[in-house]
């Protein structure tokens, strides 16, 4: 139930991976035979993945992840558009990964702006039009939070910001492709990484409108297109464009499970005392509070009845401090303290979700003298 974190790969794919480490084990860079066909497979895979995104015309430069992902699209972007415009404007909600660039950027001398958070989890559009202004050269937001799964509106922000052509418009996408369909074009670039949609560890991808606007952030032998450097992780590559097809061709009835699994737990915990859901959007993604407890007391309890969440992103869970989504939600400290994220697969099934409810009410009997 921490499928936020991280997935369980399909059978296939390990397959894949293993089957391209053992045939395929050339360098991409070679120029001998081994190597050119290697080379091939790998733009086979790049396509693939554009293909299945809708994003023909755009590039993918194969990363490690969506932390090097958003860092890279950050980083290059701002150096290379600093004559043109000195604020940045990043969402409330982002990831580690958004967050903790844009502040070390503005030792770089930028500007970082933050757009506020509606009640609901979504950014506020409204505020975002305020802070616009001839300065902004970059604006981020993530396509899905992943701490309530609320759904940020892409679309509109696309269409806002066409009056604002020097903007760069990133999105980290990681906690929605291969989960649930929306469109991306428009955007400038976006991050994605492959252990989140049942892929392996170790791979990822930043997608570009523009692959020209991006430059590299470490060096090297000036592979993928010259932006990230280091022998490329074919196997990873293959693999992961392996995970999406199985994500694309099972997403509806995936998400159509999952939703109902959602609905279930919602409903088993309404009559709870002290027990708050969080606003959400997508299936996969709930958040709810055992207001009065800690979190990580919460989830230590679950442990002992085999039922595995998450007080916050897997990235953050070792940081002692509240939680930022839901601080920028304007939920009270004893809400915040007291939250446990849960997630869902297209691999949960539905005796698992029947044991996470149990598991809940126990947890809700044995803590019970503190609950408020």
């Amino acid at each position: 139930m921490d499928n936020a974190a991280t997935t369980r790969p399909y059978d296939d794919v390990l397959e894949t991976y293993m089957n391209v480490n053992k045939m395929y084990y050339a360098n991409t860079s070679s120029i001998h035979q081994a190597g050119r066909e290697a080379a091939k497979l790998l733009e086979a895979s790049r396509r693939q993945i554009l293909d299945l995104m809708g994003l023909e015309g755009y590039d993918c430069i194969f990363t490690s992840g969506a932390t090097e992902s958003n860092n890279i699209a950050i980083q290059s972007v701002l150096r290379h558009k600093k004559p043109f415009g000195r604020t940045v404007l990043l969402s409330e909600l982002e990831h580690p990964s958004v967050i903790n660039v844009g502040e070390v950027m503005k030792d770089e001398g930028f500007n970082v702006r933050y757009i506020r958070t509606l009640p609901d989890g979504t950014v506020d559009m409204a505020h975002l039009g305020e802070l616009l202004d001839d300065d902004v050269v970059f604006v981020t937001v993530m396509a899905v939070n992943n701490i309530v799964g609320t759904i940020q509106p892409i679309r509109e922000m696309i269409g806002m910001l066409k009056a604002y052509p020097k903007v760069h418009f990133h999105v980290d996408a990681t906690q929605a492709v291969g989960k649930m369909r929306m469109d991306y074009r428009g955007v400038d670039s976006l991050s994605i990484s492959a252990h989140k949609f049942h892929g392996v560890k170790g791979i990822g991808a930043l997608i570009a409108r523009e692959a020209e606007t991006l430059s590299a952030i470490a060096y090297g032998g000036g592979h993928e297109r010259n932006i990230r450097s280091g022998t490329v992780n074919l196997p990873g590559a293959v693999s992961m464009a392996r995970a999406l097809r199985n994500s694309d061709e099972t997403l509806d009835a995936a998400e159509k499970r999952v939703y109902a699994y959602n609905r279930k737990v919602k409903e088993a915990v309404s009559g709870l005392h002290a027990v708050q859901v969080q606003p959400g959007g997508v299936p996969h993604i709930m958040n709810l509070s055992f207001t009065g407890a800690k979190g990580e007391v919460v989830v230590n309890a679950l442990g002992t009845h085999d039922i595995f969440v998450s007080t916050t992103s897997a990235c953050a869970s070792k940081l002692k401090k509240l939680n930022e989504t839901l601080l920028a939600m304007g939920s009270d400290q004893p809400v915040i303290e007291g939250s446990i994220r849960i997630s869902f697969s297209s691999q949960t099934e539905e005796a698992e979700v029947d044991r996470l409810i149990t598991a809940l009410y126990a947890v809700h009997t044995e803590i019970g003298d503190v609950l408020k």
